[in-house]
Parts: C-alpha cells; structure tokens; sequence
C-alpha cells in the first residue's frame, strides 16, 4: 500500500549487510544487463513457475525498459563474471496527500546478491543507490518486504516494518468472479 513501509519480496541472504566497502560502486543498469539480472531475479524468487516464457518476458521487459522508462529503476555491481548484485524499483503514482506531496512513492522489488558475492557490502551498494534514485525522482515513501536475513540491513538503512498486507492474484485460470 502506499505510503507504508511494509513487513520484512525483497531478498538478502544471511550476512549480506557489513558495512559499505568504498570500493564497492553501484551504477545504474541498461539494457545489456537484462540476462544477468533476469539470473539474479531467479535465484531470490519464492513463488510461482519459472516457465521459459516468463523468463523471456523479464528479460525482454527490462531490455527494452531499462534507461528509458523512468518509472523502473534499476541498481548493479558489476563483477568480472556478470553482476555481483542488483536492485530493481519501481515508481508509483498515487493520490497527494500529507505523507505523498507528489504523490509518488517507491517499492523496491528486487535486491539480490551472487553467492560468490556476498559478504562484501554488495547487497547495502545497490539498496542504498536505489533508495537515493528514489527519492531523487520524488517519492514520499519506499517500502519493500524482506526476508528474515535482510531485516538487519533494511533497519540499519532505515526501514521499519508497518503493518502486514494481503496480496490478491489471479489463479492459473485468471481471476475467478
């Protein structure tokens, strides 16, 4: 809902939060990037079929998105082998109210780190990055949901958690009336 920081979709693995290395630069992703965020975005998913051509719509989603639309903002730390990490946000547009001047406001989506990766302040580079990109282009508020091992370093950027939710989805055959 907007303007709510929500419980602890994003995911971090355990020990992902040490403090920033100030070598560890996150930049905006482009296009190019779409195959290894789609494999990051894989690894952290808990729910749903992966099927071929879901993954082909992500992918072919964020090629063509990414630098263009400025409502999908997108986070990466680049590593020899791929990307070490990435976030992907989106922006919203709500109703104004005292919480929502603009009535914009942020969800963080996807925060994942490689393996290989982790425990070197990649998962803090890209969150972090995001949440700036987010309040640049104007959002009253940025919420997400963690998993238990990413609690530690939403709090320590800030995050509380505010009230549960209820999520509505369609089922295999659509939605049902």
């Amino acid at each position: 809902m907007p303007g709510r920081h929500l419980p602890p979709t994003t995911h971090l693995t355990p020990g992902d939060d040490p403090p920033m290395n100030p070598a560890t630069a996150a930049r905006p992703a482009v296009p190019e990037d779409a195959d290894e965020l789609l494999r990051l975005r894989v690894a952290v998913l808990d729910g749903g079929p992966l099927t071929d051509e879901w993954r082909t719509t992500f992918r072919d989603d964020m090629r063509e998105r990414l630098g263009t639309d400025p409502n999908l903002l997108s986070y990466v730390v680049p590593a020899p082998d791929g990307l070490a990490a990435c976030a992907i946000g989106i922006v919203y547009r709500g109703y104004l109210g005292p919480a929502f001047p603009t009535g914009l406001w942020g969800r963080i989506h996807t925060v994942a780190t490689d393996p290989a990766h982790q425990r070197r302040g990649h998962g803090r580079a890209v969150t972090t990055a995001l949440v700036e990109a987010l309040k640049d282009r104007g959002c009253g508020s940025v919420e997400l949901r963690a998993t238990a091992a990413g609690a530690s370093l939403y709090r320590t950027l800030g995050f509380e958690p505010l009230d549960g939710y209820m999520t509505l989805r369609p089922g295999p055959g659509g939605w049902v009336r």
